[in-house]
């Protein structure tokens, strides 16, 4: 078996030389490229039937193309010259194979334990490396706008030729511009202290035809070298020069490789900037090559964007664990953090000399905020009002450590701003002095403790009536609340009894009353009827059936009768 220098000539491996279900060679190869990154396990799947001078070569040749091997637990092997090394660490471990294997079987098949181990074995980015991939990100973004741009411009040459030439004049632009920034910091500058010179173009076009071959170099970036020697990211005049600069460098990123030397070897020679004729003197016409450029342009963006991401999903991680026990599950924070980090990938400007983590935190609060905002309550609570409640729960907390004791409502209105100092100044000295406080002022005052009342009302957490009333119980929250439907006992005995009097009393009456009575007052129906309704019943006059009314309603007057329904009265 042999291993190609460049390590793409996988079809060679013949398939007897490694079993088919250890590992898929061509698949490693073309990941590890990618990735940058080779686990220790797929080494020594390779190293199962290589001898000690091919397990040396492949390790030269991952060093080589830089490509790291980590262990399981994502840590890079730094001395593994002798690669055998790997077969006998291998051996070590089959011992205790047995033993650990239930283990490792359920780590595995732990989701979150598969993904944060992943996201280990991502080197983290260097400052100057984040600089690089957030310029491929905004060049991509200037080669979009650039191309809109030139779609409305009538010419001869084609719309990647004038893309280009629109880059150029760009170029030359910011060139002016930074030139203009320098001479107003130099104008501002007190006396013996050091001039801000131009940059020198020679070394941005080299670090951007070096971006243009990839972003992991090792090597320092002489723009961040640059900005950092003066006061980049604290004063507005070198905030200026340093987006003239950085907007330099993504047009010297976008041209062709060619051109860049073109321009570069003229700057030497000058210490100038080709103008814009002669620059579209150089301009090569062949579309192929133009549209190749741009397609780069586009495919690096894509992969810095992925990568700038990949590099920081362990910042998500670390900010989903402050917001735990809030109602969302571990895997659902991480997942709306990473949607966060995502805008701020797309968000994220380079110029300003900031490090991309802390930019990003502020975007992945947010997100992981309103997700539990929107998510975590069964009624949902606007993302407004919740910062308001954590706000009167932080004030809450540090009051409790203040006085030893729960602050009331009034103490937190006090605290939290809803009074000026002049006015909590009155309050105490009225206070003091045992006078009365303004009527303005105290209604002012209650009206601050209403509403910390009913927010803190409406941040009360929902309980579930099928929650067990008592640990270890059956009985649950519902069989505790009454039915409003359902009468009390007593009062339906009361009932009841009422009827049973109210028909014994009737009795005293004739057939006639009693019926006039019953239908006049709902006694059997439970609607009441009027006189007409009544008299069409019996065929007699309203008024007749009013004198039968009124007679039988004296009869039950009588104290012989009336003391059996007196004692309901009440």
């Amino acid at each position: 078996m042999d291993f190609d220098p460049r390590l793409e000539d996988a079809e060679n491996i013949q398939e007897n030389e490694v079993e088919p279900q250890a590992i898929d060679i061509e698949a490693l190869v073309k990941e590890a490229r990618r990735s940058r990154v080779i686990e220790e396990a797929d080494v020594q799947a390779i190293l199962a039937s290589a001898d000690e001078e091919q397990a040396d070569r492949l390790y030269e040749q991952l060093q080589r193309l830089g490509i790291r091997i980590v262990s399981d637990e994502g840590e890079t092997i730094e001395d593994m010259s002798d690669a055998n090394a790997l077969l006998e660490a291998e051996l070590e471990e089959e011992d205790d194979e047995d033993e650990t294997r239930p283990y490792v079987h359920e780590a595995e098949d732990d989701p979150v334990h598969t993904y944060l181990k992943e996201i280990g074995q991502v080197s983290l980015l260097t400052a100057e490396q984040e600089i690089w991939l957030a310029t491929q990100l905004a060049a991509a973004t200037t080669l979009e706008r650039l191309t809109t741009q030139v779609m409305d411009e009538d010419g001869q040459e084609s719309i990647h030729a004038r893309t280009i030439m629109a880059n150029y004049q760009s170029l030359l632009e910011s060139w002016i511009q930074a030139d203009e920034a320098s001479q107003i910091l130099n104008a501002q500058l007190p006396i013996g202290k050091e001039r801000v010179e131009l940059p020198d173009l020679s070394l941005i076009i080299r670090e951007a035809q070096q971006l243009r071959q990839g972003w992991q170099s090792s090597s320092p970036s002489f723009m961040r070298h640059y900005l950092n020697d003066g006061e980049w990211g604290q004063a507005e005049e070198w905030s200026d020069l340093a987006k003239s600069v950085f907007t330099i460098f993504t047009a010297l990123y976008l041209m062709p490789p060619d051109l860049s030397d073109q321009v570069c070897t003229y700057y030497m020679e000058n210490h100038d900037l080709p103008s814009l004729e002669t620059f579209q003197e150089w301009l090569d016409q062949d579309e192929i090559a133009l549209k190749y450029n741009e397609f780069m342009i586009y495919h690096l963006a894509e992969e810095a964007k992925d990568q700038l991401t990949r590099a920081n999903l362990r910042l998500v991680v670390s900010v989903a664990k402050r917001y735990m026990g809030r109602g969302i599950q571990f895997q659902d924070l991480v997942q709306e953090g990473n949607v966060g980090l995502l805008r701020a990938v797309e968000k994220f400007d380079h110029t300003k000399g900031y490090k991309f983590s802390t930019y990003a935190t502020w975007w992945i609060r947010q997100a992981v905020s309103r997700a539990i905002a929107d998510q975590a309550r069964t009624i949902r609570i606007p993302v407004h009002m919740v910062e308001t409640i954590n706000r009167i729960g932080r004030a809450q907390r540090d009051m409790v450590q203040q006085l030893l004791r729960d602050p009331t409502d009034e103490e937190l209105a006090q605290e939290l701003g809803y009074l000026t100092p002049e006015e909590l100044e009155q309050i105490s000295r009225s206070r003091i002095d045992g006078e009365p406080i303004d009527p303005l002022l105290y209604r002012k005052w209650r009206q601050a403790t209403g509403k910390i009342r009913n927010i803190r009302r409406i941040s009360q957490p929902t309980i579930s009536l099928e929650q067990p009333a008592r640990p270890e119980e059956s009985t649950e929250l519902v069989d505790f609340i009454p039915d409003e439907t359902i009468p009390e006992p007593v009062d339906a005995a009361s009932k009841q009894l009422l009827r049973e009097q109210v028909r014994n009393v009737l009795e005293f009456l004739s057939d006639r009353e009693r019926q006039v009575l019953e239908m006049r007052f709902g006694l059997k129906d439970g609607k009441d009827h009027t006189l007409e309704e009544v008299g069409r019943e019996f065929g007699v006059t309203r008024e007749r059936i009013r004198q039968i009314e009124a007679k039988a309603l004296r009869k039950l007057r009588h104290p012989s009768r009336s003391k059996m329904l007196r004692d309901y009265l009440s």
